[in-house]
């Protein structure tokens, strides 16, 4: 009896050592897949899970019947590779990926993977940009490019995509940034599906332009400040917390405004729903203008600043506001110190926007007419009189609208991005 115990026991526990082994610490190797491409240079991570119980880890790439050594030794749980198959001797064309795990000195876990290598990044032909782009202004490239790729355009820290035109043909609106400097530059950046990356500039001249700057004594204006203080921010304002609620408003509100606006300025559809140039406000004045840097002091005394990212447009009172140019209504709501504001799509990043309305004519989800009237004019929001805060931005970026009342600008500097020549 005792021996058939000590016979189950040890088949128990034979057993029960087996699972462990091949099962519960069973080491793996995760994000392998990474290998199923390789580029002239590439970053991998493998995540080893269990590698505790791993002697030995090897990385080879095989090509012809040769074998090119990739790593070799004890793993970590993260291998970071930085792969340069060129280096190593590897042609362009197919080939296999090894990857091997030897635990106990007996077991082992091999994946094998195919890879296509390739060193050829794709080529772009820039076929249409601008002579000369201004700070604040926009642009637009029309590009080829010999292969599928992931297409972008950069200015800075700031990302533009391209659309579509035709068989590897493609466009792109962008926007310059206000503080863009002469000696930056814009680039389009192309990467191919596996990973290789090409980068060429846009010959284009950035003619900086200079906004105004403008210093706003609020003392004497009071009456008007503290009830449109009190309505934003929902509590009582008086003289005592006047430049504490001003400051609030025109800083902490006027960043989370512009936030919301900017992230609905991204979500532009792929349809180009405007033709010809925008409207302005009829019959309107002009009383302040894009880009104005406003500084405001109470007594003197400097307290707060902001910038001005449209123009504000006076004409008569409750005067009714068109649509600048055709699109859908993605926005249509109260938005802090914009007020009642409309946003309307023109497609492929561009927008315009309609502040301080006293109601709405249109709905989110609308498709509006140029000229169609979808509100009319008040002084929501932070605004001291009845005017229209009418700006236009790319992908969220706010752009001087004064060229989008150009035909002439359109036709030279957006249209033949958007179209190839003789098709419009």
């Amino acid at each position: 009896m005792k021996k058939i115990l000590a016979i189950v026991f040890l088949i128990t526990a034979v057993y029960t050592f087996g699972v462990y082994v091949f099962l519960v610490a069973k080491p793996q190797v995760l994000n392998y897949e990474e290998f199923s491409t390789l580029p002239r240079k590439k970053d991998i991570t493998l995540y080893i899970k269990n590698y505790d119980k791993v002697q030995n880890l090897s990385i080879k790439i095989i090509q012809n019947g040769k074998e090119f050594t990739v790593f070799e030794g004890i793993p970590t749980p993260e291998v970071k590779i930085t792969l340069e198959p060129k280096k190593l001797g590897l042609k362009e064309g197919k080939g296999e990926v090894l990857v091997e795990l030897k635990r106990l000195f007996l077991f082992k876990e091999t994946y094998r993977i195919p890879t296509s290598i390739d060193y050829t990044p794709p080529t772009v032909n820039i076929i249409f940009s601008p002579y000369t782009v201004m700070n604040g202004g926009s642009g637009a490239v029309r590009v080829s490019v010999s292969e599928d790729s992931q297409l972008y355009l950069k200015i800075g820290n700031l990302s533009f995509p391209f659309y579509q035109t035709g068989e590897n043909t493609y466009f792109s609106l962008f926007a310059v940034p206000l503080n863009f400097h002469s000696e930056d530059s814009i680039k389009i950046v192309a990467v191919d599906k596996v990973g290789n990356e090409t980068t060429v500039l846009v010959p284009c001249r950035i003619k900086h332009k200079r906004y105004p700057v403008y210093r706003i004594e609020l003392k004497g204006k009071e009456s008007k400040l503290i009830p449109k203080l009190s309505t934003l921010l929902g509590e009582p304002i008086d003289r005592k917390n006047l430049i504490q609620a001003f400051k609030k408003v025109n800083e902490e509100m006027r960043n989370e405004n512009e936030k919301q606006i900017s992230s609905i300025g991204k979500e532009s559809e792929n349809t180009l729903y405007w033709s010809g140039k925008f409207l302005q406000l009829r019959r309107s004045k002009v009383v302040s203008l894009f880009g104005e840097r406003r500084i405001y002091t109470y007594g003197g005394k400097k307290i707060s600043e902001s910038y001005h990212w449209g123009y504000d447009l006076a004409s008569v009172r409750n005067a009714p506001v068109e649509a600048a140019n055709s699109g859908k209504v993605v926005f249509a709501g109260f938005l802090g110190i914009y007020g009642n504001t409309v946003i309307i799509d023109h497609g492929y990043g561009l927008m315009s926007l309609y502040a301080h309305l006293a109601e709405f004519r249109v709905k989110k989800g609308d498709i509006v007419k140029k000229g169609q009237i979808i509100g009319i004019t008040d002084a929501t929001g932070l605004a001291f009189g009845d005017h229209l805060h009418y700006g236009m931005m790319i992908m969220g970026v706010p752009v001087n609208p004064i060229e989008w009342w150009d035909a002439t600008w359109i036709k030279n500097n957006i249209l033949p991005a958007l179209y190839s020549r003789g098709s419009k």
